[in-house]
């Protein structure tokens, strides 16, 4: 059964999270960049070799994954003292922000690792592959479900993918009048601009509705619903509540519509 509200320790470290992003919200798109260093042996003994990284600059969690001590998939690694321990200092979400550690990327086989820095100033290793890097990248959703485009032009509508309310977006360019944005599970689509939603209230319910799904997903239903509890009281009547809730399995209150709209 679902607990009514949030452990306050939960509480405090969403709201923590959520006032540091209003803080350093991007002002417009600009193009990525990089740059070169070496990276140290690999673990094993594995050969490794250089890989750009962005240092100094903000890149986005663009999937929950885990933040590994070593830049492995094991399940355990040595520690300085010698002693064996699990090889995860967290889970990331997506919408999360870190920073990469400058001259700090690794290709250890198939896989390439960076070195991040985390909003409480933790450092570990990510894959590549779970990040979005570059300057100028902005946070966005929508209020209700929007029409996807495979390519900038009106012609390219695909009629077989839409984008849900809720859904937290990542804006990597625009070519008037769409944006490209990025997609969790999912390619990169290219959306209407005006379609977007930008401000810090919509943004941040989009974020707690990631979390909540992703824990709905992961047999968490009452941490989810905790989610949605603390979303409510923090957001009261944003229109996007009743998306989320839809999406967790609750049934939108009466006289809404499951995307958040009132009913006709």
């Amino acid at each position: 059964m679902a607990r009514p509200h949030a452990p306050w320790t939960l509480v405090a470290a969403i709201a923590l999270a959520l006032a540091a992003g209003f803080a350093c919200k991007p002002d417009r798109p600009a193009a990525p960049g990089g740059a070169s260093a070496p990276g140290p042996g690999g673990p094993g003994g594995q050969p490794v070799s250089p890989s750009p990284v962005a240092t100094g600059t903000v890149a986005y969690v663009s999937v929950a994954t885990l933040l590994r001590r070593d830049p492995s998939d094991a399940r355990k690694v040595a520690s300085p003292g010698g002693k064996e321990v699990a090889n995860v200092l967290a889970t990331l979400q997506r919408g999360e922000k870190v920073t990469p550690a400058e001259g700090a990327a690794r290709r250890v086989g198939d896989e390439e690792w960076v070195k991040v820095r985390t909003s409480d100033d933790k450092e570990g290793w990510l894959k590549r592959s779970a990040l979005l890097e570059g300057e100028g990248l902005t946070e966005a959703t929508v209020l209700s479900q929007a029409d996807v485009f495979d390519r900038p032009d009106l012609l390219a509508a695909n009629a077989g993918r839409k984008i849900e309310p809720a859904t937290l977006l990542l804006v990597v360019k625009s070519k008037a009048p769409f944006s490209e944005v990025n997609v969790s599970g999912g390619p990169n689509a290219w959306v209407l601009t005006d379609r977007l939603a930008t401000g810090d209230v919509d943004v941040s319910i989009a974020k707690l509705a990631e979390k909540a799904r992703f824990l709905r997903k992961s047999g968490k239903a009452d941490e989810a619903a905790q989610i949605l509890a603390f979303a409510r009281s923090q957001f009261p009547g944003a229109p996007l509540l009743d998306a989320m809730a839809a999406q967790l399995g609750e049934v939108p209150a009466e006289g809404a519509a499951p995307g958040g709209e009132k009913k006709p």
